[in-house]
């Protein structure tokens, strides 16, 4: 296993309260960073080679409490891009503002940002947000983006309210605007309030439809997407393989990690104490591991002609529905992917032109997911 691609939870407090928020269940206070912890962090990853790391999970500015002034983030900055490695931050708005106020040396170490938007409509960003001004604080941090020549994306969480065409081609007429990549993550529900919030498997079919009238991709690590469209450079869900989540410190001291940032059951160890290697290598990571290489025990995707590519979909998605919706909890993911393309062959062939202007993202083969660049 290579992993390129590692996320980091960096704090435990956020001022928001996203709907479909899918860390908040696993953030606890209690303790925070300090810079031998962080140093301690960054030496494990240069072991493992990781090449990029993106900052996430809650808003990465509160890494020690919600004052901005005791932020630890611009010394993350700064020791990850002297050991190069390719830093992103994922963020509603705040995080960049802050750092622009308080420490704006920071910016200079950011590779690219992502800016979190559910809607292209203000008040009903703001809303499912729940806190006024949020989508403000978008247009500002892609402001500041464009202002320092930060690759940017707007980063919608794809959810049954929000991924239908109107909102769609509204987001990307934004993106357009704001000379913005696009961005989708399906919504993987963590959580029984995000029942109603999932996508139907029509829904997400036909939403990638319709983000590809107008864009080309940049990348789509989907792997049911990349059925839809036959994108061979796709094998599988890369969580777990090439990427995998460092959680936000618990009340203990201690620095889980888990193959996916969706699946907290299997979050495992502590990087403070136990070498990166024993924690890749243990029965949590092994379990996604041993689904890609008894792929052909689920039913579902015996024989199946798409199985190079897939490999089984989502393994995060795949367990997260089958708790969630049939309340089953289970250490094995030798479970189908919910959005099976086979079931959905007939209706939802399309297209896809790959576009070649962007390779430098740092959400590339990270995650299940897909970016796109805007073309008309």
């Amino acid at each position: 296993m290579i992993f390129k691609n590692v996320g980091w939870s960096l704090g435990n407090d956020c001022p928001l309260h996203c709907k479909q928020c899918y860390s908040k269940i696993v953030r606890n206070k209690g303790k925070n960073l300090n810079k031998t912890i962080i140093n301690r962090v960054i030496s494990q990853l240069l072991i493992i080679n990781a090449q990029t790391v993106n900052l996430g999970g809650n808003e990465p500015i509160y890494t020690n409490g919600l004052n901005p002034k005791k932020s630890l983030l611009p010394y993350i900055l700064k020791k990850l891009n002297e050991n190069h490695l390719k830093v992103g931050i994922t963020t509603a708005g705040p995080t960049l503002i802050q750092l622009k106020k308080l420490f704006p040396g920071s910016i200079q170490y950011i590779n690219d940002v992502d800016i979190s938007l559910d809607s292209p409509i203000k008040q009903e960003h703001d809303d499912n947000r729940g806190c006024n001004g949020v989508f403000d604080m978008a247009i500002e941090t892609i402001k500041i983006c464009k202002e320092h020549h930060i690759p940017h994306s707007i980063i919608m969480c794809g959810m049954s309210w929000n991924f239908n065409e109107k909102n769609l081609n509204k987001m990307i007429d934004l993106c357009k605007k704001t000379h913005s990549n696009f961005r989708i993550n399906p919504l993987k529900p963590t959580e029984s309030t995000h029942k109603q919030l999932v996508l139907s498997p029509e829904q997400f079919f036909e939403g990638l439809k319709i983000i590809l009238k107008r864009c080309e991709l940049i990348d789509l690590s989907d792997p049911a997407w990349a059925c839809s469209v036959n994108h061979k450079e796709v094998a599988g869900c890369p969580c777990g393989r090439n990427s995998f989540r460092i959680h936000s410190i618990t009340p203990e001291g201690k620095l889980p990690v888990s193959p996916c940032v969706y699946v907290h059951d299997f979050k495992y160890g502590d990087l403070l104490t136990q070498p990166i290697e024993s924690i890749i290598n243990s029965s949590r990571f092994q379990a996604f591991s041993f689904r890609r290489n008894h792929i052909k025990a689920i039913s579902e995707c015996k024989n199946c002609s798409y199985l190079n590519i897939c490999q089984g979909g989502c393994a995060a998605r795949a367990y997260l529905h089958n708790f969630i919706f049939n309340n089953k909890r289970t250490r094995s993911l030798l479970l189908p992917d919910p959005y099976c393309y086979k079931n959905y062959l007939n209706k939802s062939q399309t297209t896809a032109k790959t576009s070649r202007t962007e390779n430098n993202l740092v959400h590339m083969g990270y995650l299940c997911t897909g970016i796109f660049k805007v073309i008309k």
